[in-house]
């Protein structure tokens, strides 16, 4: 995917293994403890984060790491404390499970010295006020400091998914894919940019690597807000593959847009900077002054629109319609480790519904000849290709695929499908250090 041939190095930053935390304190050890309790009752992990209390930067990012391994392999951490804990915790005591599961992380997965797990391990028992169960964190980490590496080896990285992710991944993706998709899932992701303006200058002054001559990639863990031109506006955080839904539409000088589900607002950005007159709608006002605060920053304006978009009616047919489709998010893992935790079959039939009749809707939009593109950062199947195939059947159905080219994927070709759409499955794409998963269909409208 880069032009200027840095492929191994992405790759092996792609495997690369999380570092070594550095020596800090229980107060750290609590905001973990306290996150992944608010994770486990169903808060989302950014916000569980905001509220896992005030924190030097450098220990925010020794929690932030944490939290997210523990999220990351919780399957295969539950796994070897299974064979250890015979009966888990219960009634007051069950969040005590969550210092278990710190614990086993640092031994298993932070490379965290045996005798300072242990004694962490014991002491953040304590002092959330699990006395009676500081003996049980002694005999499970002296265990794990013993046995771990055996016990760890008996597990994969597919144990992290729930049962019905992972047999969904294998049935429509294959046992491989969906093996190194969560290989991939398991590392650190790369901090992916998208400039508004002179993408090979900022890749230079970011000391990144371009991908696909648009998109700049970068490692880092820290606070991407604190980078040179975030505050000047010159450029927004987006994966690499998110990136690509709003640059199919080709030439949008001059053209109205819709982009329908917009928040936070970086494909709104995109059609911006190509020179639509952008209409963002959004169901949530929260979620608007989200995009609005980053357009402002970005020294961008658009038509902002709180309605469910099911319900909106444009004053005038448009040229083009974006639907980035609220999805489960489950293509990603990576970057949000706490979306496995957070979804359920249920979830996905409600949102196939959902994303249904926003099709619909929009479909009644467009002008004649009009580009409607339709987009989730889902890996079901049912949330993809499924919802076009319900869509082209319909018997009011006046849309069609406009099947998008090699030359227009580019380096997103390899994704494409039979029909012109594009599944983007992590695995594919890890010599450039995996992306986002994705599906992305262009339809055209056949209204006359």
């Amino acid at each position: 995917m880069r032009k200027n041939k840095p492929d191994q190095t992405a790759m092996s930053s792609s495997r690369r293994q999380p570092r070594q935390p550095a020596k800090t304190g229980l107060a750290s050890r609590l905001a973990a403890f306290s996150a992944l309790k608010d994770v486990s009752g169903g808060r989302h992990l950014d916000e569980a984060m905001r509220h896992a209390g005030d924190l030097e930067q450098r220990d925010r990012g020794f929690v932030r790491l944490l939290v997210t391994t523990v999220l990351r392999r919780q399957g295969q951490i539950d796994r070897v404390l299974d064979d250890i804990v015979t009966k888990r915790p219960a009634g007051r005591t069950r969040d005590a499970i969550e210092i278990l599961r710190l614990g086993a992380a640092q031994l298993l997965f932070l490379e965290t010295g045996a005798h300072a797990a242990v004694d962490s391990t014991v002491d953040l028992m304590r002092a959330a006020g699990f006395h009676g169960m500081t003996g049980l964190a002694n005999a499970v980490m002296r265990r794990l400091s013993r046995d771990g590496a055996d016990m760890l080896a008996r597990t994969v990285p597919e144990d992290n998914l729930p049962d019905w992710i992972r047999q969904d991944w294998q049935r429509h993706w294959g046992d491989d894919r969906t093996r190194r998709t969560m290989e991939l899932a398991m590392m650190p992701p790369p901090l992916d940019i998208t400039p508004a303006r002179d993408p090979a200058g900022w890749s230079a002054r970011l000391d990144g690597v371009l991908v696909d001559g648009r998109s700049i990639r970068r490692d880092f863990d820290g606070d991407p807000t604190l980078l040179d031109g975030f505050e000047d506006g010159a450029w927004w955080v987006q994966d690499v593959a998110a990136a690509l839904p709003a640059r199919l539409f080709g030439d949008l000088a001059g053209r109205r847009v819709i982009d329908l589900c917009a928040a936070p607002g970086g494909k709104t950005a995109q059609l911006i900077a190509a020179g639509a007159h952008v209409t963002a709608i959004d169901t949530s006002e929260r979620r608007l002054r989200v995009l609005r605060r980053n357009l402002q920053r970005l020294g961008m304006s658009a038509e902002l629109v709180q309605i469910d978009g099911r319900r909106y009616r444009p004053e005038a047919a448009v040229d083009a319609v974006l639907i980035d489709a609220p999805c489960s998010a489950t293509g990603t893992l990576r970057r949000r480790p706490d979306v496995a935790y957070h979804r359920s079959p249920a979830d996905i039939e409600k949102l196939t519904k959902t994303q249904g009749e926003l099709l619909a809707a929009a479909a009644e939009w467009l002008a004649p000849g009009g580009c409607l593109i339709y987009a989730t950062c889902s890996l079901q199947h049912e949330e993809g290709e499924a919802i076009i195939d319900a869509c082209l059947r319909r018997p009011d159905n006046q849309m069609t695929i406009d099947p998008v080219t090699a030359t227009e994927a580019g380096s997103f070709a390899p994704a494409l499908t039979d029909t012109g759409t594009l599944r983007i499955v992590p695995a594919d794409f890890l010599s450039v250090g995996g992306a986002d998963g994705f599906f992305i269909a262009r339809l055209k409208s056949g209204r006359g």
